[in-house]
């Protein structure tokens, strides 16, 4: 039954996805198979956090309206963030901005397309991002992934900048909430986990002496 309830939900966020205009499918949709260079399977399986809130809930309808609220109230700054942190199509992305490992970004992608959560633009139609809306599904934020364990990693290695480090990239990730692209859950949940591919490549590095 579990699995029955699962699949429908995977297919009603796929039919939202396929509602853009121009229509396109999903980008990279088994990138969450690819072996990392650190990481195994069961590995970014046992990296995957909780899943983010029933899209029926109360605490997705909040959500929803946090979002709407967020993009309704930018202040100047807030755009700043997110045209800073954009990383769009034809920019370097947000490894440019970290060269962060690809483990982080083959566990984004596997937690992405395990759970397929909509994005807020695509439970309130009101929401207009303040830039373009990424083709996958919303739960967790890659910014956020990306960043936090680039951070964890840089901190690491320069400690008296760890500080700094962990402060860009909150602000890496809070920049896809200023945007309306994600719900702050996808961001948070984004960053622990960041942090733990980030923190495993610091133990990995210090077991094998690579450090």
């Amino acid at each position: 039954m579990m699995l029955i309830k699962r699949i429908g939900v995977r297919l009603a966020a796929l039919s939202l996805l396929l509602l853009e205009s121009p229509g396109r499918p999903p980008m990279l949709p088994l990138f969450g198979k690819v072996k990392g260079f650190l990481c195994d399977s069961a590995t970014i399986i046992a990296l995957r956090p909780g899943p983010p809130p029933s899209t029926s809930s109360t605490d997705m309808t909040a959500a929803v309206q946090t979002a709407y609220t967020t993009i309704r109230n930018a202040t100047r700054d807030q755009m700043r963030i997110v045209q800073y942190w954009g990383d769009g199509v034809g920019t370097f992305t947000p490894p440019g901005h970290w060269n962060a490992i690809a483990d982080a970004a083959i566990s984004c992608w596997d937690i992405k397309y395990f759970y397929f959560n909509p994005r807020p633009t695509q439970m309130n139609a009101n929401i207009k991002t303040l830039t373009g809306i990424p083709n996958f599904p919303s739960y967790v934020s890659g910014h956020s992934m990306f960043s936090a364990a680039a951070a964890a990693v840089l901190g690491h290695i320069l400690p008296a900048r760890a500080g700094a480090y962990m402060s860009m990239a909150q602000e890496a990730a809070n920049s896809r909430v200023y945007a309306g692209i994600h719900y702050t859950v996808d961001c948070t949940a984004g960053f622990t986990v960041g942090t733990n591919v980030g923190n495993y490549a610091v133990k990995r590095a210090q077991g094998d002496g690579a450090e």
